[in-house]
């Protein structure tokens, strides 16, 4: 007798699939949704519960050294007009542009050498309690101007002044902040012999990191080969830049763990407008349910009924490399309230975006199954209908 092997599926409805490949479904039916639709811009989410502070990428937005601002950062060289199975944007960005994070690497040649990358920051540090407060927006943000005021572990400012050297010190010498926002400063040398940590669990189990690494042979939509090169550093300590500038490629933002926003696979809503800026952060952050599915099949109406999703539970994540069948996508819009599904392969095979929010490309591979509160952010790209995503399940 064959043992079913089950996989972990995160209920949003986040569907995750495990470590083995299984056939997926690849054709289902997606309805063209409503004649005009019009997609809606936010900064504030859930009655005032969540708020955007990320910037919405932008052609003109400022860009550092450019005079012109950002300039085009995506393609299209994939279109259903011209005969392709859905839109497939292809993205090119300066790592730096935007709402960004910067690693040990960015100003410290050794700490870029010794390989300290954004892939090493701590999750722990950048997701939990922070205070926001309004320092003078007169003058730089001096030791006196660090006195004045109240601090917490993690800071932010709203003040657009930066941090002068004495400043930055204090800061360091004085509290326990380690998150924090600063534009310009003298930067220390750091230890002599740094060794970065790379982790996928934080605060000793608090924290899953369900995001997959990006590398240069995972595996990419379209490509035999894998995603292949996707960083190039024209800008280096080494050739006499101030800091170390990478410029990030990806031939598709649909690589890695990603979203797809509806006009990925509907025409009229890329037309529309229906990009991954006007997706739903009340759907995308918030209690989750992780579950087990057979890894034998695809998600049909029977595998789905034979969960016994509760009503009321809007997320899911699904670890089983199995994809949607029709019947089992129209079973899951019709009998829950599931909003957002995740899963682990690189498509979902069918699913109708006009109901349901899919994350894919999850990596959800020993994470116990059970209730966590997700978090998954894409980045706000005007246009682009898919975004890589850092997602997270927090208990």
């Amino acid at each position: 007798m064959t043992k079913t092997m089950f996989l972990p599926l995160l209920l949003l409805l986040l569907l995750s699939a495990a470590a083995a490949s299984t056939s997926v479904s690849t054709e289902c039916t997606v309805s063209t949704m409503d004649d005009y639709p019009v997609p809606v811009r936010r900064e504030v989410y859930g009655d005032g519960r969540i708020f955007d502070i990320s910037h919405r990428y932008t052609m003109d937005m400022p860009s550092w050294e450019r005079k012109d601002g950002l300039g085009r950062f995506l393609w299209l060289p994939a279109s259903m007009k011209n005969g392709s199975l859905a839109n497939n944007s292809l993205m090119k960005l300066p790592t730096h542009s935007g709402t960004h994070v910067d690693a040990p690497g960015h100003m410290i040649d050794r700490y870029f050498d010794a390989g300290f990358d954004v892939d090493t920051l701590d999750l722990e540090v950048l997701n939990g309690p922070a205070l926001l407060v309004d320092v003078p927006r007169d003058s730089n943000i001096t030791a006196k101007v660090m006195e004045s005021r109240l601090m917490f572990k993690s800071e932010y400012d709203s003040s657009y002044v930066g941090f002068t050297t004495d400043g930055a010190r204090w800061l360091v010498k004085n509290t326990d902040i380690k998150l924090v926002v600063s534009t310009d400063c003298t930067v220390s040398a750091a230890r002599d012999n740094p060794v970065p940590v790379r982790r996928e669990v934080y605060g000793d189990g608090r924290i899953f990191d369900i995001s997959h690494r990006y590398t240069v042979d995972m595996p990419s939509w379209g490509s035999k080969d894998g995603l292949g090169q996707f960083l190039w550093l024209p800008s280096s300590m080494k050739n006499g830049s101030r800091s170390n500038n990478s410029l990030m490629k990806l031939q598709s933002v649909h690589s890695g763990t990603h979203v797809d926003a509806p006009g990925h696979m509907v025409d009229s809503y890329f037309d529309a407008g229906f990009d991954v800026d006007t997706l739903d952060l009340d759907v995308l952050n918030g209690p989750a349910l992780l579950v087990d599915v057979p890894r034998d099949s695809n998600i049909t109406a029977k595998v789905m009924e034979s969960l016994n999703i509760p009503k009321g539970v809007r997320r899911e994540f699904d670890s089983s490399y199995a994809g949607f069948t029709t019947d089992g996508a129209r079973w899951l819009a019709k009998n829950t309230d599931i909003k957002l599904v995740g899963i682990d392969f690189l498509s979902a095979a069918c699913y109708d975006h006009s109901e349901i929010i899919l994350v894919e490309g999850l990596k959800l591979d020993n994470v116990p199954v059970g209730i966590y509160n997700v978090h998954c952010l894409p980045l706000r790209l005007l246009g682009s209908e898919g975004s890589p995503i850092r997602c997270i399940l927090i208990k």
